[in-house]
């Protein structure tokens, strides 16, 4: 992809995170996560792998998280890595599993 072609993308992902606040997943879950899907899905499409995997996380994590009324620290947590990782573009394999082990260790457990 070429630079302001990512420029593009980063800006259109950004107003996306940026339009689902973590307040949202206890007042609405199902749209919180209807949203996540819509940047896993851009992100795929774009090559974004940090972001596409930490939001399939982010809607693994949330399953527990809502059930304990921990939704919002979590979503935070996932909102914030996925800005970070929306910030470095396209990376790879090993930096995507290193955002992810952030996300963890934000919420207080192991990577």
């Amino acid at each position: 992809m070429d630079h302001d072609q990512n420029l593009l993308v980063q800006a259109e992902m950004l107003t996306l995170l940026e339009g689902m606040p973590s307040s949202l997943v206890e007042k609405h879950p199902v749209q919180f996560l209807m949203h996540l899907d819509q940047i896993r899905q851009k992100a795929a499409q774009h090559h974004l792998t940090a972001l596409h995997d930490l939001s399939c996380a982010c809607e693994s994590a949330l399953q527990q998280a809502l059930q304990s009324g921990k939704g919002v620290v979590v979503a935070d947590s996932y909102l914030a890595a996925m800005q970070e990782a929306l910030k470095c573009g396209p990376v790879n394999g090993a930096m995507s599993e290193a955002l992810m082990a952030n996300v963890a260790l934000r919420l207080g457990g192991q990577p």
